[in-house]
């Protein structure tokens, strides 16, 4: 039989675990301030995850990033990701997030937080075509596909290279579509000496 290989594929993960709000991060993800953004509004605060309300996702994400890079990834342990920013997205009625992706960021990471709504799910594109041309399939997979999207479930993490580009759609209903982001950056040593690559960060 032969073997399909997914060759240099990009690893998004969608955490098994699922975090449970307690009513006063609830309460306080709600009363956060919001300043408008393109296509949606943001929290004022690009360090949400440093709020002592916020501390028990915070713990969750940061067990969810070493699951990631140790077990995923594989990466030797003189090595970790740190959260360098975090904030809140809200696309009320009719807003929505634009393509994009996530510079100077190794792993980035969404959580959905809002429990009510059919809210349009997170959309992951293909950057670079699969083949020079436009072709028909009579299915779509992980080999074909250009788009791949996940439905919002609160509580729910995923985690991805921030160099995928992705997307939401407006949000058809009446109620607020709330999510939490995040970006990484590496610290450690990385590279190598006898390549002359070896950098301490």
């Amino acid at each position: 039989m032969s073997s399909i290989i997914p060759l240099f594929s990009s690893a998004l993960m969608v955490c098994s675990e699922k975090y449970t709000l307690s009513a006063d991060e609830k309460d306080w993800i709600i009363n956060a301030g919001f300043g408008e953004n393109t296509g949606n509004s943001k929290s004022n605060s690009d360090a949400v995850l440093r709020e002592p309300q916020l501390s028990g996702i915070n713990t969750f994400v940061q067990r969810q990033i070493k699951t990631y890079t140790q077990s995923l990834l594989k990466l030797e342990k003189s090595v970790e990701l740190y959260i360098t920013q975090s904030w809140l997205n809200k696309a009320e009625a009719e807003q929505f997030h634009p393509l994009h992706s996530h510079p100077n960021s190794i792993l980035s990471g969404v959580m959905f937080l809002s429990e009510n709504g059919s809210h349009p799910p997170i959309r992951f594109h293909r950057a670079n075509p699969l083949f020079p041309l436009e072709l028909n399939y009579t299915e779509l997979n992980d080999f074909n596909a250009t788009c791949r999207w996940f439905e919002p479930v609160c509580g729910q993490l995923i985690l991805f290279p921030s160099t995928l580009l992705h997307d939401v759609a407006q949000n058809k209903t009446d109620n607020s579509r709330i999510s939490l982001s995040f970006n990484t950056f590496v610290r450690g040593d990385i590279g190598n000496t006898d390549s002359l690559t070896a950098l301490k960060i």
